[in-house]
C-alpha cells in the first residue's frame, strides 16, 4: 500500500513482510520513493509495538493524517496505528555560548534519521536546543538560555518558540513575547 507524504516528497509503501522461508515474521516493511511506480528504496521491516502485522491497509485523510490498519494475533485482531514523523532538535558543544540549532526528523523512532538542517538564526535565538514539547498538537522549541559560568550560573533560563510544519520541514517562528493558544 502506498500514501504520498507532502512533508518529505515521497511516496511511502507500508507492506506485509515474510522473510521467505516460513510464515513467521508477521511484520511489516517500509520503503520509499520519489514516483509512486519507480523503484522505492527499502527501509527495514519490523513489527508495530511488538504486535505481528499481516493483511494491511493504509488511509489517509484529507489533512493528510495517515493510518496503518493491520491484522494481529493470527487474524484474530485488528489494529489501527496512526503515523506520524518524530523530530529531533540538537545544537553543538559551545560551553555556555549559544549557537546555531539543528533539527531531523524520521517516519519511527527506530527509523533513519534525515541529516541534520538549520533551525532558527545562527544563534537559534540565544539559545541552546534542549528539547520540543507537543502541547495540544502545537510542537514548541525549548531551549537553555545561560546566564554563563561562575557567578551568573543562576540567572539561566528557558525560552520558548511554536515551531511550523512546513513542506521543507521545520520553521521556528520568532517571537518577543509568549502569545500561544
Amino acid at each position: 500500500k502506498v500514501l504520498y507524504n507532502k512533508k518529505t516528497n515521497k511516496f511511502v509503501m507500508w507492506a506485509h513482510f515474510e522473510n521467505g522461508k516460513n510464515y513467521l515474521d508477521a511484520a511489516v516493511a517500509i520503503a520509499t520513493c520519489d514516483t509512486p511506480d519507480g523503484d522505492f528504496t527499502y527501509h527495514g521491516h519490523f513489527n508495530p509495538y511488538g504486535y505481528m502485522s499481516r493483511d494491511c491497509t493504509l488511509y489517509q485523510e484529507e489533512d493528510g493524517t495517515s493510518y496503518f490498519i493491520s491484522a494481529s494475533r493470527d487474524n484474530a485482531d485488528l489494529h489501527v496505528y496512526r503515523l506520524s514523523h518524530y523530530y529531533m532538535i540538537s545544537s553543538f558543544c559551545t560551553g555556555w555560548a549559544p549557537n546555531q540549532g539543528k533539527y531531523a526528523w524520521a517516519d519511527s523512532i527506530e527509523g533513519r534519521w534525515s541529516s541534520l538542517k538549520e533551525i532558527g538564526d545562527e544563534t537559534t535565538y540565544d539559545s541552546q536546543s534542549a528539547f520540543l514539547l507537543n502541547v495540544n498538537g502545537k510542537l514548541l522549541y525549548v531551549g537553555d538560555r545561560w546566564g554563563g559560568d561562575g557567578d551568573k550560573y543562576f540567572e539561566s533560563g528557558y525560552v520558548v518558540y511554536p515551531l511550523k510544519e512546513t513542506e521543507d520541514g521545520l520553521e521556528m517562528i520568532y517571537q518577543d513575547t509568549a502569545e500561544f493558544e
